[in-house]
């Protein structure tokens, strides 16, 4: 079963990433810009265990 991906979407001037929790809820991020966005979806994409 895989983790599903942040989204990350422009919505009336600020960027918004929204991430299922896999419970049915989804938690929410506000960012003002866009690079600011992609640096917090860095973080916020699960890794993957085997890559070396």
């Amino acid at each position: 079963m895989s983790t599903p991906k942040p989204t990350l979407t422009q919505e009336e001037g600020v960027w918004v990433i929204r991430v299922d929790n896999g419970n049915g809820k989804v938690q929410t991020y506000h960012c003002a810009s866009e690079s600011q966005a992609k640096q917090l979806m860095a973080v916020l994409v699960p890794k993957d265990r085997g890559a070396k």
